[in-house]
């Protein structure tokens, strides 16, 4: 094919952009964008949906800027934002001048992520919102990530955008940004534990979580949370070798290789975890990621301070208790006190889903009562799309 005759888009040609010595891993890379474009186009997109308050007409100033800059081979490592933002706006033909973002001006890019995060929209169309406009996933990946034809996508995402749109407006008082940056990282966190249950075709969902997790904590360094949150990606996303078994379904984490682990994942994500706690303060991420790394820092199963841990899920419950933090709690205490003590704590909760049909039959199979446990299994397996994704989800309750 004559490459003269089409027009590269930023994901198909990310490479030029970035600079790196023959044989090096690509780290800085997933299958989109670069993490140099990924913050540009957000900060870029934020400028001008922000200020015309229609998010899906920004997006595809914002996309074909992107490609026309890759297209005449500009060189965007110095400095990305500038450019991209001027012909951003030359594709939106908006009347003004664009303006000129301040190196750490955020204020614009939280009031739009938080907008693709509202409340009022359904957890599903958060989500594809974030993958869109955070991620800069193309639509027919984000589709393929909930199974549904590209069309389909496409009308969903018109549809969030415009709702989102009528945030953009809103005021932001300094006192609404922890709650703001709060509801953008559970929907962050969503699309990290959707790719570890689920894996899906063409995108890395965790990877890309995790890359999002960075912009948004290049954005906002000074926060705890969000470095926390990518503590807790790297820890668990550093098993993923040896997490799943060649038949598909998921190893435990106490029956996991630990050589298959990712060290330098590790390193970097309780790095980032000691670096979340100078302020002494607990937030529900910092907590998490400190359940993560009580695991992974054992050397072996028989290592690991389950005390600590549950100390840790008893705080977690005060400060964000959740029907999955109360499950992890109960197999928690199943290794502490004993799994008869978890199973009656389990069976107290008025649940009725997968995770606590699945809970409850491994509490059971652990006291060897058998023919209870697969009617559980059996129970659990009804409330998921197959038997295989539940094996998946039943190793997931033990990590």
């Amino acid at each position: 094919m004559d490459h003269r005759q089409t027009t590269p888009s930023p994901r198909t040609e990310r490479s030029r952009h970035v600079h790196r010595t023959p044989g090096q891993r690509d780290d800085t890379m997933t299958s989109t964008l670069p993490r140099e474009l990924r913050s540009a186009r957000l900060r870029t997109l934020a400028a001008l949906a922000v200020r015309s308050g229609d998010l899906s007409a920004a997006s595809a100033a914002v996309d074909e800027a992107l490609t026309r800059l890759v297209r005449d081979d500009v060189d965007l490592r110095t400095d990305p934002v500038t450019p991209l933002l001027r012909h951003a706006w030359e594709a939106a033909d908006q009347p003004s001048d664009p303006p000129a973002l301040a190196p750490d001006e955020s204020d614009e890019a939280l009031v739009l992520l938080s907008a693709c995060c509202h409340g009022s929209l359904p957890e599903a169309a958060r989500i594809a919102l974030l993958m869109s406009v955070a991620g800069g996933l193309p639509t027919d990946e984000i589709a393929c990530a909930f199974s549904v034809p590209d069309e389909t996508m496409e009308r969903r995402l018109t549809w969030s955008q415009h709702r989102a749109g009528a945030w953009l407006r809103e005021p932001m008082a300094p006192e609404d940004r922890p709650e703001r940056l709060g509801r953008v990282l559970d929907v962050l966190m969503l699309v990290f534990d959707d790719g570890i249950v689920h894996p899906h075709c063409g995108a890395d969902l965790p990877l890309e979580a995790s890359e999002m997790a960075r912009v948004i904590l290049e954005m906002f360094p000074g926060e705890a949370e969000p470095r926390a949150l990518l503590a807790i990606m790297l820890l668990t996303r550093a098993r993923r070798d040896a997490r799943q078994a060649d038949d598909g379904t998921m190893v435990p984490l106490g029956l996991q290789d630990r050589s298959l682990w990712h060290g330098d994942e590790i390193a970097e994500g309780l790095f980032l975890l000691r670096g979340s706690m100078r302020e002494n303060r607990s937030g529900p991420y910092q907590l998490r990621a400190s359940i993560q790394a009580a695991h992974v820092t054992a050397t072996e199963a028989a290592d690991t301070d389950w005390d600590r841990i549950l100390a840790l899920h008893d705080q977690l419950m005060q400060v964000a208790p959740t029907d999955a933090v109360a499950l992890s709690r109960a197999m928690t205490v199943a290794e502490v006190h004993g799994a008869e003590t978890a199973l009656h704590a389990v069976e107290r909760l008025p649940l009725d889903d997968h995770l606590f049909h699945a809970t409850r039959a491994d509490l059971l199979a652990r006291l060897g009562r058998t023919e209870e446990a697969e009617r559980a299994w059996t129970a659990a397996v009804a409330r998921v799309r197959g038997a295989q994704e539940h094996a998946r989800l039943r190793g997931d309750t033990e990590r």
